[in-house]
């Protein structure tokens, strides 16, 4: 059954004629599914609408209808509504920030546990599977049923954020969508073949760096690490490491996994999972945040002290996991 800020936001919307859009920098599959989705819909109820990114969406989503339409600027007309998916918080927005809280009325949709929630009206689900999940709850409101691009879009969210299903947010009102989805139009073979499959060869040979980088994990925690150079030797791009971290946690004896990226001279992009362990709470001692088995955050300085600062914090995550259980 619908929430009732879901019936809230669709209110909004009616009230509004142009439509502000954005999601967080670096837009994963949660992010862009939502964002194209939510356009659609909006568009066919004769809304303007801006769909807009940070950073610029990964061409991985090309196949995702309307990808092109995503830009990097505030719109060139004054909104009447801002609308911010999967954000965890408005600094996610990054350069998009500023134009989206000023708009008159501003909606937060997101299913992150953030503890910083922003906007007039705040449809934050933490137990929902992905922020797709809480757009698809707002197309009845608004009288809408999925058309197959729409369906297409939410499909990817919702299989990225629980892993084809797999991962521990897979729950039945999740799969139950992931049915009606389905029946709307969306190829679950397809959609999971272009999501989980298709990669550039640069990504494969990232990949190679990042599983020749692994080492025995230390009581528990298994570190990969991918520099500056393994990123210019192999041609490959920030987005091609989307999903190597979920194969090693996999990875026997490990219960906490961290992938960290060089982005900068000695400033790193984390990714951090655990099987049994509460990676959340790590990521936000560090200024991060994410879900609870699935979280991330920047940290500076060299490769060894940052793994060094992860490996410790990681242990003392596991021995308090230890101590509860």
């Amino acid at each position: 059954m619908p929430r009732p800020e879901a019936a809230q936001v669709a209110r909004a919307v009616e009230a509004a004629s142009r439509i502000f859009i954005a999601v967080h920098e670096n837009p994963d599959a949660d992010a862009v599914g939502s964002l194209l989705a939510m356009r659609s819909m909006l568009l066919s109820l004769g809304k303007q609408v801006h769909p807009a990114a940070p950073t610029p969406a990964p061409d991985r989503f090309a196949y995702l209808a309307g990808w092109d339409s995503i830009v990097t600027e505030p719109p060139p007309w004054p909104p009447d509504l801002g609308i911010a998916l999967d954000c965890d918080g408005s600094d996610r927005l990054a350069g998009l920030e500023e134009a989206l809280l000023a708009c008159p009325t501003v909606i937060d949709i997101d299913h992150h546990r953030g503890l910083e929630p922003f906007g007039d009206i705040q449809f934050v689900v933490p137990v929902a599977a992905a922020t797709a999940q809480l757009v698809a709850e707002i197309a009845p409101e608004l009288d809408l049923s999925p058309t197959p691009e729409q369906a297409s879009a939410l499909y990817t969210g919702l299989i990225a954020d629980t892993g084809g299903f797999r991962f521990t947010n897979t729950t039945p009102e999740a799969l139950r969508l992931g049915a009606d989805l389905i029946e709307a139009g969306a190829d679950p073979a397809e959609m999971a073949r272009l999501l989980f499959s298709v990669r550039p060869l640069a990504a494969a040979k990232l990949q190679a760096r990042a599983l020749s980088s692994l080492q025995e994990p230390i009581d528990g925690v298994l570190i990969a690490t991918l520099t500056e150079a393994d990123f210019a030797e192999t041609g490959a791009e920030a987005t091609d490491t989307d999903g190597l971290i979920d194969s090693f946690r996999d990875v026997t004896g490990t219960r906490a996994a961290a992938l960290l990226k060089e982005c900068d001279h000695d400033v790193w992009q984390v990714s951090l999972r655990g099987n049994d362990v509460d990676v959340a709470s790590v990521a936000a001692s560090f200024g991060g945040g994410g879900h609870l088995f699935a979280a991330g955050c920047t940290l500076t300085g060299t490769r060894e002290a940052v793994t060094s600062r992860l490996v410790e914090a990681l242990q003392h995550a596991l021995e308090e996991a230890s101590h509860d259980g």
